[in-house]
């Protein structure tokens, strides 16, 4: 036995929200949810009814400050901000229809004052009369300014002061509206008549000292900065394909954007890149790029799919996967698809996930589970484990229920990237030193520690701490981070536990049925011994088939069911505690074959019953000493005598308890049965048809010979071209159950006779009666006037052509023939002197 020491860590994962801000989601028709401390969801109700965008914000400590669809803003208690009141005409210029309508974003210094980032909905027909308003109503029956106040609006950001009173008793209101921010080409005669995308999202910046607005429009990426000083009007512009010509707006606009949660990546969902204006395609796209969170940059553009119909982009809580949500309206290519950012060829790792009848928004949660919108529905559908692969992130149908209101095609989105941290822990068994460290890709000034033992660390900006327990325990450790001024508390809780003892296990063999070296083995029935007095509740016992994949607990073998590679082979095997599995021990031992009883699996056998000395099984050929046996008969004996058809199985067992099964299947056969000979005689070509069969339960088949025992032999039963006489046919059973005789008989006349006394062709009669063929029979023979001249035993010699005492004279005479079946022949003959 050896003790192993292996660092493992164990990444325990805190919030993607350092703090409560995206807690309460409104959305949809009058519904929205709340995320509970433990992650679990709740339903609310709202005041908000968009079919998409919408945006929504709460403090530090998760309660509600106010949300909007883009135009409206409400409270905390629901109520309409006065300066944000569409209906009223204090609206802002984003749009209940839009993708995202808006995005709210805190002003850095200062609690009270948020931003509204809005992007319209442009539509074709305003552009078409820019820059005056289009009256309406729109092709899809819709009315201005009930729908649309005519206008494409563009991207725009309004201030919200959570100071201020309503003079509705608001607790806020907006106090400045509905400031432009130029994102398209303003000397582009096309551009400026549209003027943006539906397409916005938030992410910190590198510093944590603000953030990033970033949205879409054509080719270009603006990226606007947002700080402590208020909002730089001077955006970052990127220019990067695709090219999405606004000839192909409004449907050319749709689509989510969303930044990575590290701040490292952005991914944007193209619905179609058409160029015909108001049509609908199916040529749209997704696109990833990277993100410079530091100066605002996108670049590298990588195409993730192409022809399809993307809606909604999400990206999971540690960046590793990518969600896209594909109307399949158009195509075959709809529903949820994953993709694996940590893949060589992402495009290449598409994964598809759930089917989906259309295409909806995706939004991460603070709980780090995604959610989908599911139109008009009172449901949405939760991913549950969205970094793992492929189908093990747990795609849940209806996983949320809405008590009140209706979801449509929006959720809220927030700003992606809150101050996120990862607490890495590793070495948490007993006796060694643990270590901490702080894994964040912000910025920080300091970090103290309290290892929850009553022992503490200096605050400091070093990201790694050690600490040692003096026993066994679980214990809560608190990461207090001061961040850019503002204090960040972080708790976890680990558990200091022992390293078990790795008790030595048995080799282990096991019969080998076929004798190749490889067979399958129980590992687990070594469970007991290497746990020895230690708890299998508390300990968890597994097996490797070599020394470095048990080290670090990964590709573990099927402790039930082995099937060795080589013979011998050695196995390893690894007990950790059940709570930390770094702390472990590991022994091994060998697996190795025995060789079992050769035989045959299956035997085919037949027995003939007309052979009363019955059928004989044997188990084995060779040495039938060196094994013993179990019949299903309950005969030990290494063979049997069977005297019927049925299954024979035998068990045999060589002298190291190793066991092959034989099964002998006995299938009965006999000689045939003739149940009919149909002869055509008195002709030209005789012919005969042997009719016959196996008796009742039999299975076999039969070939005939005529007039040779021993062949050969026909399949067919019919033979022709036969001389008069008697014949016999041989039916010989094909099983080797022996051969039966079959005697027939062919008749005929003689054409003539010659009775003259010389010995030859002295009497005429019928060929091919005799006593055992028409023994009854009757021959009367007439003149050519009918007169009766004799009456003749066939079974006689037959007539000499005497009638009355005196020789006839030549010439021809008449027979008519009577056999026993009813059966009449009639003829003539010559009589020659």
């Amino acid at each position: 036995m050896k003790n192993i020491a292996s660092i493992i860590l164990l990444l325990l994962t805190i919030n993607m929200f350092g703090q409560k801000e995206a807690n309460n989601w409104q959305f949809g028709l009058f519904t929205g949810i709340h995320f509970e401390d433990d992650g679990s969801v709740t339903s609310l109700s709202s005041s908000i009814e968009s079919n998409e965008g919408c945006s929504s914000i709460s403090d530090n400590a998760g309660n509600l400050l106010f949300y909007t669809d883009g135009r409206n803003v409400w409270d905390r208690n629901n109520v309409l901000m006065p300066n944000g009141n569409y209906n009223a005409g204090t609206g802002l210029m984003g749009d209940p229809s839009s993708t995202q309508s808006g995005v709210i974003v805190p002003k850095k210094g200062d609690p009270d004052i948020y931003y509204i980032f809005t992007v319209d909905e442009p539509h074709h027909q305003n552009a078409a009369v820019y820059p005056n308003q289009f009256p309406g109503p729109y092709e899809d029956g819709s009315t201005v300014p009930s729908q649309d106040d005519g206008y494409n609006n563009g991207f725009n950001y309004s201030i919200v002061d959570l100071s201020v009173i309503g003079s509705n008793g608001s607790i806020g209101d907006v106090v400045t509206r509905n400031t432009h921010l130029v994102t398209y080409v303003p000397d582009d005669p096309d551009q400026i008549k549209y003027k943006c995308s539906e397409k916005v999202t938030a992410v910190k910046n590198r510093s944590g000292s603000g953030y990033w607005v970033i949205t879409h429009f054509v080719n270009r990426f603006y990226a606007f900065e947002v700080t402590s000083t208020g909002v730089n009007p001077v955006p970052v512009i990127s220019t990067l394909i695709p090219v999405v010509p606004v000839s192909g707006y409004r449907r050319n606009s749709i689509g989510c954007i969303k930044a990575s949660p590290n701040g490292k990546k952005v991914a944007i969902a193209h619905v179609q890149i058409s160029t015909l204006t108001g049509s609908t395609q199916q040529n749209g796209s997704i696109w990833l790029y990277d993100f410079n969170n530091e100066t605002g940059i996108l670049s590298n553009p990588l195409a993730i799919s192409q022809d399809t119909m993307p809606y909604g982009v999400e990206f999971s809580q540690k960046t590793k996967k990518l969600y896209v949500s594909y109307d399949n309206s158009f195509t075959n290519f709809g529903g949820i698809h994953q993709y694996d950012l940590e893949s060589d060829d992402i495009p290449g790792s598409d994964v598809f996930i759930a089917a989906s009848p259309q295409s909806a928004t995706l939004q991460l949660g603070p709980n780090g589970k995604i959610y989908r919108a599911v139109v008009n529905s009172p449901t949405l559908d939760v991913i549950n484990n969205p970094d793992a692969d492929g189908l093990l992130c747990n795609y849940v149908t209806g996983g949320v229920s809405l008590s009140t209101g209706t979801c449509y095609f929006g959720l809220p989105h927030f700003i992606t990237s809150y101050f996120a941290v990862n607490i890495i822990a590793s070495n948490k068994c007993f006796g060694n030193i643990t270590h901490f460290e702080l894994d964040t890709d912000d910025d920080f000034t300091t970090v103290a520690w309290d290892f929850g033992d009553g022992q503490t660390s200096a605050a400091s900006a070093q990201n790694t701490v050690s600490h040692t327990y003096t026993s066994v325990g679980t214990y809560t450790v608190t990461a207090t981070i001061n961040h850019q001024g503002e204090i960040h508390t972080e708790t976890i809780d680990i558990t200091i536990t022992t390293t078990p003892t790795a008790y030595q296990a048995d080799n282990l063999e096991e019969c080998d049925p076929d004798n190749d070296g490889i067979t399958v083995f129980n590992l687990s029935q070594n469970n007991s011994l290497i746990l020895g007095s230690q708890l299998s509740t508390e300990n968890t016992v597994k097996y490797f088939d070599n020394k470095e994949n048990a080290d670090a607990n990964v590709n573990a073998i099927n402790a039930t069911a082995y099937v060795n590679t080589v013979n011998p082979q050695r196995i390893y095997a690894r007990i950790h505690n059940s709570i930390n599995p770094e702390c472990f021990q590991l022994t091994s031992f060998l697996v190795s074959t025995l060789n079992s009883p050769v035989v045959d699996e299956t035997v085919n056998e037949t027995i003939c019953l007309n052979n009363p000395e019955g059928l004989t099984l044997k188990a084995i050929n060779t040495n039938p000493n060196l094994y013993t046996y179990l019949w299903s008969t309950g005969e030990t004996t290494s063979k049997i005598t069977v005297y019927q058809a049925g299954t024979y199985i035998v068990k045999i067992t060589n002298q190291l308890g190793c066991s092959n099964t034989k099964t002998f299947v006995v299938t009965a056969s006999d000689l045939a049965i003739v149940t009919d000979v149909i002869v055509n005689d008195m002709r030209d070509n005789n012919t005969v048809t042997i009719m016959a069969e196996p008796p009742q339960g039999v299975e076999t088949t039969y070939v005939y010979s005529l007039d040779a025992p021993n062949g050969p032999f026909q399949e067919s039963n019919y033979f022709e071209r036969l001389t008069s006489g008697i014949h016999t046919v041989y039916i010989k059973d094909t099983k080797g159950c022996g051969i039966k005789a079959e005697e027939i008989t062919v008749l005929d006349t003689p054409k003539f006779f010659t009775p003259n006394g010389d010995g030859v062709n002295d009497y005429w009669n019928i060929i091919g009666i005799n006593a055992n063929f028409y023994p009854n029979s009757k021959i009367y023979i007439f003149d050519r006037y009918g007169k009766l001249l004799a009456d003749v035993d066939p079974k006689g010699i037959g007539w000499d052509g005497i009638f009355e005492g005196r020789s006839l004279p030549s010439n021809d005479y008449w027979f008519v023939l009577k056999l026993d079946n009813g059966r009449i022949i009639k003829g003539h003959f010559s009589l020659m002197r």
